[in-house]
């Protein structure tokens, strides 16, 4: 950069100082108005807190999953998910062309002790469902005593941890949904194996337990499943596999619909509501509103600081020189605020995912590129207007400022 033979303060003007970069002038000017500075930096950096907070929680709620677990689809009713499907469409369906496994898995609605435990519960063929699901890593033993056991449970590592539950202990889960023939809502289990994810951030909480034991021992919606979990015998058929088994039952009193296992899970979540349209306008909102601060901040920060321009114009520094001044700033002052935004999300979601009810949380590569583009846009976005009025500053006008 080109050096200045002169300081660049508000009333000093040119006293044969030591040569000033552009970058210390740009950090003077910064930090003549500490307050101001402060104020700003702070409103960038909750902006981008919030930001990166959303962005992770957004990343878990539209989590698309691994790409290489065998193209898993999902069939359920027609109607709607939660409405069951006959317990002999999973033979039907696994003896289709285009199939390879097929498993089920039905809800169970548990929790234990009291509802506030609640928990992520499904009645599943454990001979079936783990071959489906290769992520979910036990010991052969365990792996072994789940199979043969019909009162086991598998347990996800996170909520064994949760309620400190071992292998080998009896546990009763009570169900909001379904009532027991014995009479209640409780069902007794033993924990026979205690499981860990192998993909990345993937899910350690569900709890798994014997369909067989469910169907035989549940008072209504004896021989139905919630939804059928299948794979295609070829990469790729997806897909077509979706589109077979829907033919398959059409006009029948259940018809099914077929969609890959990302697709399913976005579709429950809307059931909450579109949390990804909630995160953009939240997001976007936030912005808004800091574009307005920071904006309308550094363009009083410009019009105080005229005289200055001037005498910087006055030395003979072209007009590149100054848009280098004024940009530099803005970037300098966005860059940093949400640097110090993202490392406070990201300390927050270091904090959250030590809990299990919050292990899926992180701060993604994706979320650092997107932050830093959004401070790139911001700075430069805050620096057009004051950019603009430095660079058609008449001299004479300026210098002539009291």
């Amino acid at each position: 950069m080109r050096s200045v033979r002169c300081t660049w303060t508000r009333a000093s003007s040119c006293k044969g100082r030591p040569n000033m970069s552009e970058f210390t002038l740009i950090r003077k000017n910064l930090l003549q108005k500490p307050l101001r500075f402060l104020l700003m930096y702070i409103v960038i950096a909750v902006a981008f807190l919030l930001f990166g907070l959303l962005q992770a929680v957004q990343g878990v709620m539209t989590a698309s999953g691994s790409a290489d677990q065998g193209e898993r689809q999902i069939v359920s009713n027609r109607i709607n998910f939660t409405q069951p499907l006959p317990y002999a469409y999973v033979e039907r369906i696994a003896a289709l062309q285009g199939a390879r496994q097929a498993t089920h898995t039905s809800w169970f609605g548990g929790y234990f002790q009291e509802p506030r435990n609640f928990l992520v519960s499904y009645a599943v063929d454990p001979q079936g469902y783990l071959p489906v699901y290769p992520e979910l890593r036990m010991d052969a033993r365990q792996r072994e005593a789940f199979v043969r056991e019909r009162r086991g449970l598998l347990v996800g590592h996170a909520t064994a941890a949760r309620f400190g539950w071992t292998v080998g202990q009896h546990v009763t889960l009570h169900s909001t949904i379904f009532s027991n023939r014995a009479g209640g809502h409780a069902w007794d289990f033993v924990v026979s194996a205690i499981y860990t994810n192998a993909l990345e951030g993937g899910d350690e909480q569900a709890v798994f337990l014997h369909y067989d034991y469910f169907n035989t021992t549940r008072t209504f919606g004896t021989d139905k499943v919630g939804s059928i979990v299948v794979t295609p015998r070829a990469a790729g058929g997806g897909a077509a596999l979706a589109r077979a088994i829907d033919a398959a039952f059409a006009n029948t009193p259940d018809e099914t619909h077929t969609v890959s296992e990302q697709q399913f899970a976005r579709a429950f979540l809307a059931q909450f509501g579109n949390v990804g349209l909630i995160v953009t306008i939240v997001v976007a909102a936030a912005f808004v509103t800091m574009l307005l601060v920071v904006g309308n901040t550094m363009m009083m920060n410009g019009r105080a600081r005229s005289r200055d321009i001037g005498i910087f114009k006055s030395l003979g520094f072209p007009r590149a020189a100054v848009a280098r001044v004024v940009v530099g700033e803005a970037l300098l002052l966005a860059v940093t605020g949400a640097l110090g935004g993202l490392l406070l999300a990201r300390g927050i979601v270091a904090v959250l995912h030590a809990s299990p009810n919050f292990a899926a949380l992180a701060m993604t590569p994706a979320i650092w590129l997107a932050g830093l583009a959004a401070a790139l846009a911001l700075g430069l976005l805050t620096a057009a207007v004051p950019l603009r009025a430095a660079l058609n500053l008449n001299v004479a006008t300026a210098l002539g400022r009291a």
